[in-house]
């Protein structure tokens, strides 16, 4: 594994920007604190599975 670490082709930090925009493009803006928002949940979580109807369901 320390091999790797010493291999002379390893990509630099610029050609793997390179190939990040090359498979990615161009990400969007970074959205403002003041453009974001909160958000509650507005039904109650699940309580859990319900029982099954019959015992060979139960696993």
């Amino acid at each position: 594994m320390s091999e790797d670490r010493k291999h002379p082709d390893r990509s630099t930090d610029d050609e793997f920007e390179v190939k990040r925009h090359v498979r990615f493009g161009k990400l969007p803006a970074r959205v403002a604190p003041e453009d974001q928002v909160e958000t509650t949940d507005t039904d109650p979580p699940p309580e859990g599975p319900g029982e099954p109807q019959v015992r060979r369901e139960w696993g």
